[in-house]
């Protein structure tokens, strides 16, 4: 049984000297899945099914919040990290660094969610969950459960994608003696979102319920693959027209996860 690690380490990273005059003052890096994550996504937010996670795992890396006051000084964290975003962390997030640094604004943030590697570390998990993300290869694993009426099905879904989030307009803004934090906010309902291209999707669980073929209560991987979305009314797809089955959809969607400061958006490769 995993057992929880309750605070996140705290990664100080050292600076060049800051100047006396510029002002200063600590700004945090963290990670935070949202109540979607740590409570579960409600049935009145989907078509009917309520989605709770049991383990949300995130592997993040190459971290880099700049300054446009300050851009030759940015706070980085290279190593990457390994995240159970189901951790309870009272809307704070979990820290993946922090640093005194020049006060200003840090209105610019890029960052990783990658597959794991054998040099990756814990962020807030134990040495056996590290260990399955790293010899997994995983960027992201979830695992839970969806509910409506006496029907429950689980999911227990490992990804590989490799996606550098960029552009990120992050709104800190740092006061000299002050703290400041910088949130990488994962959304997970981007998994259930039944369209790649609308500006409004749904957040749908139906179908994935459906792929159950074997009725075993469990959607596996196969039973996805072996679902073809190309006659659905929803799951349109635009260009990316080589996603032609659920899985394979919702691999895509698992690279639109990350975000920035809670809504803001960034760009993505």
């Amino acid at each position: 049984m995993r057992v929880p690690t309750l605070f996140a380490p705290t990664i100080l990273m050292t600076l060049s000297v800051l100047a006396c005059d510029e002002g200063q003052g600590v700004l945090r890096v963290a990670i935070y899945g949202e109540d979607y994550v740590e409570v579960g996504i409600p049935a009145a937010a989907t078509d009917g099914w309520a989605i709770t996670f049991d383990e949300f795992l995130v592997h993040v890396s190459g971290v880099e919040v700049v300054s446009s006051d300050h851009e030759d000084n940015p706070l980085r964290q290279d190593t990457g990290l390994v995240f159970d975003l189901t951790i309870p962390s009272d809307g704070a997030g979990h820290t993946l660094t922090e640093s005194l640094v020049f006060a200003g604004p840090y209105d610019q943030t890029t960052y990783r969610i990658n597959p794991a590697t054998p040099t990756s570390e814990a962020g807030n998990v134990d040495a056996t969950t590290l260990t399955f993300m790293r010899d997994g290869g995983h960027s992201v694993f979830a695992k839970g459960r969806a509910t409506r009426g006496d029907t429950t099905v689980t999911f227990a879904w490992g990804f590989d994608t490799n996606t550098f989030y960029n552009d990120c307009e992050s709104q800190a803004r740092l006061s000299d003696g002050d703290r400041a934090t910088v949130q990488l906010t994962i959304h997970a309902d981007h998994f259930f979102y039944d369209d790649l291209v609308s500006e409004d999707p749904k957040v749908s669980f139906e179908l994935i319920a459906s792929a159950d073929a074997d009725a075993n209560g469990e959607v596996s991987q196969a039973e996805l693959e072996a679902l073809d979305i190309r006659d659905q009314v929803a799951y349109q797809v635009g260009t990316q027209t080589a996603v032609t089955n659920l899985w394979a959809f919702i691999s895509a969607q698992s690279r639109t996860l990350g975000h920035i400061d809670g809504e803001g958006h960034c760009d993505t490769e």
